[in-house]
């Protein structure tokens, strides 16, 4: 078998040039695509085959989309032309190849066709065989169905016959015992209305009872309930005078601390006045900004946390005594 020839470089570039001369004059766009193709070309590794030379002439058009389709063909074709005029005899060759596996594929094709009819006229004909047996057994089935049917049918005709006889002395049979068994329901029925009118009676002196016993109990469960919340609220009052004289009594007692507290200061500052000057020394100075907290200003405001403190305590006493 005769070998391909891959183009070279130069091939390829000279197909090109040759198309692009052709008449006398390169357009920019020619240049453009003509330089690009040659980067793609020279990047290129390996040897130049017809699906690689493609794609490089796709690569160029890319990046020169002002080269119309038209042109950029012809360009392809001129370099797949001058690759066949280089590859001609291999290319026949490959053409008689390609034929004659053609040829092989279609003989092989006709052969498997005519095994396949074969085959197929063999089944129609096994099939109309098995189609016509199987008819003949379904007509000598319904044959006999048919007599089978006829057959059940008188019997099932003379049963009929009995079972309406029977039914009949049944049905009287029936008339009769339903005839006795309303008349027994009736009898039963007057009873029972009698027994429910004396139980209804019964019930609604009863009921009557349990009314008149649950409106006394409702009135006492009232009553108790009233005197559990006047308790109760004179036992929250109780406990809110008790809460507030504790807060006057606490109130009283810090403020007579705070007086005594007062009154000792101003003992020792009046004993530093007397004193001479040079015992006074020894009593560091106050700053020169330093303001002196009266009496006033310290008291009232701690008093007053600890006065509140003990009545929201005695009114959360008396709000759970009061939930219990």
């Amino acid at each position: 078998m005769v070998e391909e020839k891959q183009l070279n470089l130069t091939e390829i570039l000279t197909a090109l040039q040759d198309f692009m001369t052709q008449d006398g004059s390169i357009s920019q766009e020619q240049r453009e695509f003509y330089k690009m193709f040659r980067q793609h070309l020279n990047e290129h590794e390996g040897e130049f085959k017809v699906e690689h030379i493609e794609e490089l002439l796709i690569a160029a058009r890319a990046e020169v989309p002002n080269i119309n389709d038209d042109e950029f063909f012809k360009m392809g074709d001129a370099i797949l032309t001058r690759y066949r005029n280089k590859n001609e005899e291999a290319i026949n060759e490959r053409i008689r190849a390609l034929a004659e596996e053609e040829a092989r594929k279609r003989a092989l094709a006709d052969a498997e066709r005519l095994r396949r009819e074969e085959e197929e006229r063999l089944a129609e004909e096994a099939r109309l065989a098995e189609e016509a047996r199987l008819a003949e057994e379904a007509r000598l089935a319904e044959e006999a169905r048919l007599a089978e049917e006829a057959r059940l049918a008188e019997e099932a005709r003379l049963a009929e016959e009995a079972r309406l006889a029977e039914e009949a002395r049944l049905a009287e049979e029936a008339r009769l015992a339903e005839e006795a068994r309303l008349a027994e329901e009736a009898r039963l029925a007057a009873e029972a209305r009698l027994a429910e009118e004396a139980r209804l009676a019964e019930e609604q002196r009863l009921a009557d009872e349990a009314r008149l016993a649950e409106e006394a109990r409702l009135a006492e469960e009232a009553r108790l309930a009233e005197e559990a919340r006047l308790a109760e609220e004179a036992r929250l009052a109780e406990e809110a005078r008790l809460a507030e004289e504790a807060r006057l009594a606490e109130e009283a007692r810090i403020q007579a601390e705070l007086e005594a507290e007062a009154a000792a200061k101003q003992a020792y500052w009046d004993a530093q006045g007397a004193l001479p000057d040079d015992e006074a020394k020894i009593v560091p100075d106050l700053p020169s900004d330093a303001v002196a907290m009266s009496p006033s200003e310290e008291g009232p405001g701690l008093g007053l946390k600890i006065a509140l403190a003990v009545v929201a305590l005695g009114l959360l006493g008396g709000a759970a005594m009061f939930l219990l």
